[in-house]
């Protein structure tokens, strides 16, 4: 079809580009490497500071100019943006900063170090670092970390559409959120206008008219994940925040959100993994020092490392009745991995349903009934193909329907373990992601082996 372009004229932002041509540059010289950089985004190239040295990126940045360098810095780690540009000039910071919205450089600045950030602070207005210093001293879990105090707001005493039209367009260069136009009432947040119904509406309607009553807004201090849960609830592109006296202080976005329920996501998969996610994740891998990286992995190391004795000291308890029948030892693997895994399978569904709001603390008892269920037919499945597989290795029959029926019990037990621990955890206050996952293992392999060789001693003739 004439006029349509060519295939390769067609970017795509996944998967994510080779930036082999950068690493060339780097080290061709200057000239090479300004060249290099114009041939992709910004995003992309920002996305890849994380897994260089820090004297790469700082080349990359003196390659690049201010605006496309300032989308470059956004989509970088806020600690791999800080260490750039603590190594820059105040002034070229202070510019770079100009192109990027409130929130993003609050978590830069947060990431300098203080005698750092002082310094670039002082080239700002009086009323632009009180608003820095404002949204640094949130806690970092709180929505008004991650807000902007740049929104598209009008007073709702005799305004027309047209008028608040006119204010974005006049104000347009220093509004960050204007998906929505908030209305208010000198400060108090009195209704909500989407740009679209503004856009479409008749210029002269009042905004009275137009607006949405009462709407939803959330406290500085709410946390990112219950406001991450109120847009996804009612499908919203930002929200509302007000403080403590009710006044309307800016809004979050949908992407802010996001960027933080990622972040939240990485150190939930850390703390599964015995990792300290907190610690772990508050830098790229590669920025990370070693002394963090054996710090947030050592003392869950530690605690399963000692409550890991207690595997052996269940062997110890039933050393004669191995020594007896010395194909029990053949099955031991089995049966721990059997029941570390259902344990766990069911640990990360309870933790996922209590994120996504399917599950609440009080429903422990209709979760426990359902995962005990689940447990027994599973146990049930599994136990059959292990009784086969264990006359395939020539054991008897005892020793066979002794491994299944031991199945069937470990994984109902290690299914009532996996769906109560984290609720349990998450009644005392505790992140389930924390906890769940290694106490689980811990757990089962103690008492999965327990209640193995109970079994074997019931069933099996020779240990009677």
């Amino acid at each position: 079809m004439s006029g349509a372009p060519d295939a390769e004229d067609v970017r795509s932002a996944v998967p994510i580009p080779d930036l082999t041509p950068i690493d060339a540059a780097l080290h061709a010289g200057a000239a090479e490497l300004r060249a290099a950089v114009k041939q992709f985004r910004p995003a992309d190239l920002g996305r890849d500071l994380s897994r260089r040295p820090i004297a790469e990126g700082r080349a990359i940045l003196d390659a690049i100019d201010d605006r496309r360098g300032a989308a470059m810095l956004r989509a970088a780690h806020p600690v791999v943006a800080a260490q750039l540009l603590g190594e820059l000039e105040a002034p070229r910071t202070c510019h770079l900063l100009q192109f990027i919205p409130t929130d993003q450089e609050v978590a830069i600045l947060g990431a300098l170090p203080p005698a750092r950030r002082a310094e670039i602070e002082r080239a700002y207005t009086p009323d632009e670092k009180a608003t820095i210093d404002r949204l640094l001293a949130y806690p970092e879990s709180a929505v008004g970390r991650i807000m902007t105090p740049k929104i598209w707001r009008c007073d709702r005493a005799g305004r027309t559409v047209g008028d608040a039209l006119d204010l974005l367009r006049t104000d347009a260069a220093e509004i960050e959120v204007a998906v929505n136009c908030y209305i208010c009432d000198g400060n108090k947040l009195v209704g909500v206008a989407p740009l679209r119904e503004l856009a479409c509406a008749d210029r002269a309607a009042l905004l009275d008219q137009i607006m949405t009553r009462d709407p939803i807004a959330v406290r500085e201090d709410t946390t990112r994940a219950d406001a991450a849960d109120i847009i996804n609830t009612h499908d919203f592109l930002s929200l509302p925040v007000i403080d403590q006296h009710g006044d309307l202080v800016g809004a979050v976005r949908v992407d802010d959100l996001l960027g933080a329920a990622l972040d939240a996501a990485g150190t939930g998969i850390l703390n599964q993994g015995a990792v300290s996610g907190k610690l772990a994740g508050r830098a790229p891998y590669f920025l990370t020092s070693l002394t963090r990286t054996v710090r947030s992995r050592l003392t869950w190391l530690i605690l399963l490392f000692v409550a890991e004795t207690a595997t052996g000291t269940v062997l110890r308890y039933f050393e004669d009745e191995l020594a007896k029948v010395v194909a029990l030892s053949f099955f031991v693997p089995l049966l721990i991995g059997t029941g570390g895994n259902a344990g766990s399978q069911t640990v990360s569904t309870i933790i996922r349903a209590l994120a996504v709001g399917d599950v609440r603390v009080r429903d422990l008892l209709r979760v426990v009934r359902r995962e005990v269920s689940a447990g027994v037919l599973l146990g049930v499945l599994l136990g059959v193909i292990a009784f086969f597989r264990a006359l395939l290795w020539g054991v008897d029959h005892d020793l066979a329907l002794c491994v299944a029926v031991t199945i069937l019990a470990v994984c109902t037990w290690a299914n009532a373990v996996g769906a109560t621990i984290p609720l349990v955890a998450q009644r005392l206050g505790i992140d389930p992601t924390v906890v769940s996952a290694p106490l689980i293992t811990t757990l089962v392999d103690a008492s999965g082996l327990f209640i193995y060789f109970t079994v074997a001693h019931l069933m099996i003739a020779q240990l009677h």
